[in-house]
C-alpha cells in the first residue's frame, strides 16, 4: 500500500489505513481507501511540503472532488477525510478539522416494478457472459444473489460476505456479521427461498463447509467482489430492457441498491394492506434493515413511484414532523 502513496503524509496515511482495515468491513474499508488515495494524490499535486493542513487546503480539495458527484458522495468523502485529520492531529500534526455535513436528502431511488423484476430474474436465470467478469461462478451466483437483495432487503456488501456457517437452515435465518456500522443482525427468509438456497449450496459443493463463502470467487474462501456483481448486473439490467437514464443528479437510476429500496417500500405496502399500522410496522422494518433510526427508514419510503403513491402518502402521514432537517453537526 505504501508504494501507492505519494504525498508528504504517505507514512501517516498508510498507518491510518492499516488501523482502519481492522475496524471496518471490507466494503467500508474500500470506500475509505479510495477517499484517502484521492486526498493523497491531491496533496502530492499541490506539492505540500510542510506537515500541516490548513483550512484552505481542505476547501480547495472539496471543490476539486465535488464536480459531477452528488452531495451525499461528497459528504462521504468528507467524513472519511475528517477521520484522517483527527488521527493526524492526535499524532501531533496541525490540521484543520472540518464540520461533518448532513445535507438535506434529495436522493430519489428507482423502484422496480413487477414487470422489471420478472424480466430481471428471467434474464439472470439463463444469462452467461464469459467476457463480462473474471469469476467463473458468477452466472450461477447472480440468480440467487439478486433474490437475496430483493427478498431480504440486504445490502450488496452484506450478501457477498455471507458464509455457509451464517445460514440457519432449521430456522430459515441468515446471520449477517459484516454489516454497515458493525450492526450484526438476523434476517429470516421464506420456505421457497430456503429450498433454492439449499439446492444452490449442494450444486456449488459448499453445503458442509461452514467457512466457505456463499458467493465465492474462484477460491471458496474468498467472496466475489461488489465490483464484479455490479458489472454483471448492468449487463443483465440492459438485457432486461431497463434502461433508466439519470434524469437529474439526484436520481440514481436502476441499480443493485434499489432492490433494497424496493423491498422496504413493498414491505410497508404489504403491511398496510394487511391492516398492520405504520406505527407497528415501521420500527420493525427499521430494525430488520439494520437502520440506526427511523429517519434512515423514512428516506427509503418517502419517494413515491406512481404505483406506491397511496402507500407512501400513508407513511408521510405517520412520519409527520418526526424527522427534522439537520444541516451541520460539529
Amino acid at each position: 500500500m505504501l508504494n501507492e502513496l505519494k504525498s508528504i503524509f504517505k507514512n501517516e496515511i498508510n498507518l491510518h489505513l492499516t488501523l482502519r482495515k481492522e475496524e471496518l468491513s471490507s466494503e467500508a474499508y474500500r470506500h475509505d481507501k479510495h477517499t484517502l488515495m484521492l486526498f493523497d494524490d491531491y496533496l502530492h499535486s499541490i506539492n505540500l511540503t510542510k506537515k500541516s493542513i490548513d483550512e484552505s487546503v481542505i476547501e480547495d480539495w472539496i471543490k476539486k472532488i465535488s464536480d459531477g458527484i452528488s452531495m451525499n458522495t461528497v459528504c462521504g468523502h468528507m467524513n472519511n477525510i475528517r477521520q484522517l485529520l483527527l488521527f493526524l492531529r492526535n499524532n501531533g500534526y496541525d490540521c484543520f478539522i472540518p464540520k461533518t455535513i448532513a445535507p438535506k436528502d434529495t436522493y430519489v431511488p428507482y423502484l422496480y416494478t413487477d414487470q422489471d423484476l420478472e424480466n430481471i430474474f428471467k434474464i439472470a436465470d439463463s444469462f452467461t457472459d464469459s467476457y463480462a467478469v473474471k469469476n467463473k461462478n458468477i452466472a450461477y451466483e447472480m440468480p440467487l444473489l439478486l433474490r437475496l437483495l430483493y427478498c431480504c432487503g440486504m445490502r450488496v456488501g452484506e450478501a457477498i460476505n455471507i458464509k455457509v456457517g451464517d445460514i440457519d437452515f432449521v430456522r430459515n435465518l441468515f446471520i449477517l456479521r459484516v454489516t454497515k456500522k458493525y450492526k450484526q443482525r438476523l434476517v429470516p427468509f421464506g420456505t421457497e427461498l430456503a429450498e433454492i438456497l439449499y439446492l444452490y449450496c449442494i450444486a456449488m459443493g459448499i453445503l458442509n463447509n461452514s467457512e466457505a463463502y456463499l458467493f465465492p470467487q474462484d477460491d471458496i474462501f474468498t467472496h466475489i467482489s461488489a465490483g464484479s456483481v455490479g458489472n454483471y448486473y448492468r449487463i443483465i439490467r440492459k438485457k432486461a430492457g431497463i434502461n433508466n437514464p439519470k434524469v437529474s443528479k439526484n436520481v440514481r437510476g436502476a441499480c443493485l441498491h434499489c432492490f433494497r429500496h424496493t423491498f422496504a417500500v413493498r414491505s410497508f405496502d404489504k403491511n398496510e394492506r394487511s391492516g398492520i399500522s405504520a406505527r407497528e410496522s415501521v420500527p420493525f422494518l427499521s430494525t430488520y434493515l439494520g437502520h440506526d433510526s427511523l429517519y434512515e427508514t423514512e428516506k427509503y419510503l418517502k419517494f413515491s413511484g406512481d404505483y406506491f403513491e397511496d402507500t407512501l402518502t400513508k407513511f408521510e402521514t405517520f412520519a409527520g414532523d418526526l424527522f427534522p432537517e439537520v444541516e451541520f453537526h460539529e
